[in-house]
Order: structure tokens, then sequence, then C-alpha cells
């Protein structure tokens, strides 16, 4: 389990997160939602040192994030970055990139490194597409090489910063069911998400973030119970029942 406690973080000197508090666990999906320049990406890139948080701490198992080296952070949390370049190499190759935090050196693949980077790109639907180079691929296609890739890393817990960008409504999807199977097998999941709707359907628990300060945490019930999205977007938010389940809504609020 990961877990925040008071931590602030930021880039360039300038603190965008402020005193987060919160707790991702195995087999359970959290979302992250708020306005653009809340503080969702940056709390995710704290988690991987990207933007090394400044005050607070993060827990890891309850080892701080702090005494572990790169290699030992990498076999704990795999990161889908939001804004990737695409390589000029071969899908395989990218996929296998995933694998570097559990080689030994000389860093060389073996059969259990490939046979794991197969198994993701089956996960990501991109098994045929093994050999294509990445760069000269759709941006949809693209993003499920990086998917595979972060699979591939096998960690406990995956972070995904909008990961449905570029992605057709079937592909999202494909991507929210895949994340419930990850779920399922006890990893952590934790995606920054812009469609509301999308969100509350999905997540397990909601994290509703505004000016860098995280204002509700809780169940997608619970959250649309606590009127935290109409504070944070603006919005109205209504649901409905289908046979499925409940469906959100949201509209712009009347003035």
């Amino acid at each position: 389990m990961i877990e925040l406690k008071n931590v602030c973080a930021g880039y360039d000197g300038k603190t965008v997160l402020h005193d987060a508090n919160v707790s991702f666990e195995p087999g359970k999906i959290t979302v992250l939602v708020g306005p653009n320049g809340c503080g969702k990406s940056t709390l995710l890139k704290s988690l991987v040192r990207i933007n090394p948080h400044s005050s607070g701490e993060i827990l890891i198992g309850g080892v701080s994030i702090q005494k572990m080296d790169q290699k030992q952070l990498a076999r704990n949390v795999a990161y889908l970055a939001q804004n990737k370049k695409a390589p000029d190499i071969s899908v395989m190759k990218m996929v296998l990139h995933g694998r570097f935090a559990h080689l030994s050196y000389p860093r060389k693949y073996r059969q259990k490194d490939i046979e794991i980077a197969k198994n993701a790109l089956k996960w990501a639907g991109m098994e045929a597409e093994s050999e294509k180079i990445v760069s000269k691929l759709s941006g949809g296609m693209q993003q499920k090489v990086y998917i595979a890739m972060a699979l591939a890393q096998d960690a406990d817990t995956i972070l995904m910063d909008e990961p449905t960008t570029y992605l057709d409504v079937v592909h999202q999807l494909r991507l929210m069911e895949m994340a419930r199977q990850l779920a399922k097998a006890g990893k952590a999941v934790v995606m920054v998400l812009h469609d509301l709707t999308q969100a509350l359907q999905i997540a397990d628990q909601v994290v509703v973030l505004k000016e860098g300060k995280i204002i509700a945490q809780g169940t997608s019930d619970e959250i649309y119970e606590s009127g935290s999205l109409q504070r944070a977007f603006g919005v109205e938010v209504e649901r409905v029942h289908t046979k499925s389940g409940w469906h959100y809504l949201c509209s712009l609020l009347e003035t």
C-alpha cells in the first residue's frame, strides 16, 4: 500500500500540491479528478520522484521512498506518463523496457522477461503489432504500447496519467476493463481521468482535488452525495439507475 502523509510537492520552486493525505490500496482503483492545474499529475509524479516532495512522507509498504533506490521504486510502482515522445524502435523492444528494473548487470533479457512482455502486449491488444515501429503507429496505438510497457514492469502499483488520451470509445472501455482486471489481480491502480462520468463509473475510491488540495475522497456514491464535484468543477452532477448500476451525468450549473 502507498500512503501519503501531509505531502507537499511541486516544481521550479513552486508548491502545487499541499498537505496531501491519501492511501492507495491493493485490489482497488483510485481515480484522481479535479480542474486543470490542481495537482493531480504532480501527485503522481511525486510517487516516482519525478517531482520530489518537499515535505511530508510517502510510504510504500511502510517504507519511505527516500530510502529506496530507483530499481526498488520501479519494482513497486509503474508510471504511465501523460506526454510521451514515441521512439523509433519496435513495439516489443519498447515493452521490454518495462523489465529494466528486474534485470541484473549486464542487462540481458531472460525468457521470463520476454514472456511477460508478450503477455503484456496481449493484455493491451497489441500482439499483432509487436514488430512495428512505435513512432509509426497512431496515437491510440502508441498509448496502448505504453500501457503494455507499464504492465510488463509487473509492479504492485500502476499509475496512469490520463491513459484514455487518443483512445476511441471502444478502447477506452477496454482500458477500464483492463484496470478492473488488474485490481482483481491485487494491483493498486491509480488513474488521473478528466471524464467525470467515466471516473465515477470505474473507481473504488475517488479523490477530488482543487487548487492543490484534496477536498474529498471516498466511494463514487460518497463523492456524489458530498457535492464536492460541484465545488471543484462548478458543474451539476446527476445520476440515473440502469441495469448495470448507477450512471452519472454532468451539466453546467444554471446561472
